[in-house]
């Protein structure tokens, strides 16, 4: 159970009311993280705003979800880790190549290079080897995509440390185990 309030609709103020219309717009909810985070407009705000950055940047949206499915697990945040099973499954990828990506082996070299990049940046803080670089780069991807993943993962971060704090009750499908 949400160890901080859950903001409603009808217990928010017109900004938050206005921002979970746009939300719902989107996802047809407001789900359940964002009734926690709403008990600070800072972030709820900060993670919207990072949102709309990367969506803006230049991964695709599947390779933003590959991301935030990577760092959700080695955060081991269960309600991120449903949300972007979800994403992923909502863009054609099969159960098990999800799987597989939570368990560092995609099959698909490029995902493979991007989750296992992303994963090496959070393991060492960033602090990655020229060949871990070199190997994301030769994979098809640019410097303007490594300085894009620390984005990622800056909001990935957030929502996974912010459920760990308030224990969001899950609201969607729970992803299948590891």
């Amino acid at each position: 159970m949400a160890r901080l309030p859950i903001i409603t609709h009808e217990k928010a103020d017109q900004d938050t009311k206005n921002t979970y219309d746009a939300i719902a717009s989107k996802f047809g909810m407001v789900p359940n993280i964002f009734k926690g985070m709403a008990n600070s407009a800072v972030t709820l705000n900060a993670y919207l705003k990072l949102d709309e950055m990367i969506t803006g940047g230049n991964f695709s949206t599947l390779e933003q979800d590959i991301v935030r499915i990577v760092v959700s697990q080695a955060n081991g945040c269960d309600y991120c880790i449903a949300a972007h099973t979800m994403g992923l499954s909502s863009k054609g990828m099969d159960t098990n190549e999800i799987l597989n990506i939570r368990k560092g082996a995609a099959s698909d070299a490029k995902h493979k290079a991007l989750a296992d990049f992303t994963l090496k940046v959070l393991e060492t803080k960033g602090f990655v080897s020229d060949d871990d670089l070199e190997s994301f780069k030769k994979a098809g991807f640019t410097d303007t995509h490594a300085a894009e993943v620390t984005v990622i993962i800056a909001q990935k971060t957030l929502s996974n440390f912010f459920n760990h704090i308030n224990d969001t009750d899950l609201d969607l499908p729970a992803a299948p185990t590891v």
